[in-house]
């Protein structure tokens, strides 16, 4: 029984392997497959034929290769375009719903305000998805991406629980949860251009500030799945009140929200981040002073190897760049090439989404 456990396992291995090497290097041979994942050409071959046959890899054509007669080499890629994830992604100002392909390109999108009540929002995906009247099958599954722990949610949103059991009832496919921000780190493994190799520290700025840390392209938890929660480090012990049951923590001090709140209430984030006015000016720099301090802390103690930021905030360069300069100022081992925007920051309301259903009905779904 031992045995045959282990095979099964070290097939399921090999399979996804075998899918996260081709998203990493492209379209390849059988033979280059087998050379990179040190297998052998019987094996590869059979699990490239189940992997065609259940509709993950495809044949894309023979290589022409100068000079060389008998048969040639068939290149082998991912099926990712057909095979649809819904995403829903909280943040503390409102709600996304989103259908994107596998590759990671926007169907459809909308928009709507916060709702605590978890029936209505799943209701609101639910009527979301008909919409686009799909094949149902089309749809791998539905990522859920929320604010706060996933499991007791102890000061995130729908403490009721059951989120997972709620959504899979009202859609009828497979459903999986994450919190938002390592939903983001996820995608960057998946779809972004970091080195996965490194010391990851992932920093989201905007409605909420949140952190996740990766080694060797996994994403890591902590006790409570928040690991690194640079949110909720206290910055102003005389602050105010966190939705963690805190004082002064960081998010509290520095969020979007409080920024355009401190700067009176009449502007929007975008105005405040390119005014030239002083007062508004320093209040920024104050709160960017925060942020690249907790920043600092988190990467020295973690030891991390590269930064990459994402979220409203660092939609505009005057913040990125403030930041880094403070962080280097309070770091000399960093530099601008540690610390970068995430090429997918403009994809930040669903790409999270897209990532954790790939991870686990895809790239590891054997």
């Amino acid at each position: 029984m031992a045995k045959g456990l282990n095979l099964k396992s070290l097939k399921s291995k090999n399979r996804s392997l075998l899918l996260y090497l081709l998203n990493d290097h492209g379209d390849l041979s059988r033979k280059e497959i087998a050379a990179k994942l040190s297998l052998t050409p019987a094996a590869v071959t059979k699990i490239c034929n189940e992997l065609i046959k259940d509709g993950f890899i495809k044949e894309l054509g023979e290589i022409e290769e100068q000079g060389k007669s008998g048969r040639r080499e068939v290149l082998l890629g991912l099926c990712l375009r057909d095979k649809l994830v819904l995403g829903v992604n909280t943040e503390r100002n409102g709600i996304t719903y989103s259908l994107s392909n596998l590759e990671g390109e926007l169907i459809g999108i909308k928009r709507d305000e916060f709702c605590a009540d978890i029936e209505t929002v799943t209701d609101k995906a639910k009527d979301f998805l008909q919409n686009f009247r799909i094949d149902i099958d089309r749809v791998i599954g539905a990522g859920i991406c929320i604010i706060g722990a996933v499991g007791e949610n102890d000061f995130g949103i729908w403490k009721n629980g059951n989120i997972k059991e709620k959504f899979e009832a009202a859609l009828g496919i497979p459903v999986t949860v994450e919190n938002n921000v390592k939903a983001f780190a996820q995608s960057e493994l998946i779809y972004g251009k970091t080195d996965k190799s490194k010391s990851i520290l992932f920093l989201k700025w905007g409605p909420g500030i949140g952190s996740s840390i990766a080694t060797f392209g996994k994403v890591h938890s902590g006790n409570d799945s928040g690991i690194a929660e640079i949110g909720h480090y206290i910055v102003n012990v005389a602050g105010k009140k966190c939705r963690c049951g805190r004082f002064g923590c960081l998010e509290t001090e520095a969020s979007s929200e409080e920024i355009i709140s401190e700067a009176g209430g009449s502007l929007s984030l975008e105005e405040i981040v390119n005014s030239d006015r002083q007062d508004t000016v320093y209040l920024l720099d104050h709160k960017i002073d925060l942020v690249a301090l907790a920043l600092s802390n988190t990467a020295t103690i973690l030891n991390a190897e590269s930064i990459i930021l994402f979220g409203s905030l660092f939609d505009n360069d005057r913040i990125i760049k403030k930041l880094a300069k403070q962080c280097i100022r309070y770091n000399r081992n960093f530099s601008n090439d540690i610390i970068k925007i995430s090429s997918l920051n403009d994809k930040r309301e669903y790409i999270g989404a897209v990532a954790i259903c790939a991870k686990k009905y895809f790239f590891e779904k054997y």
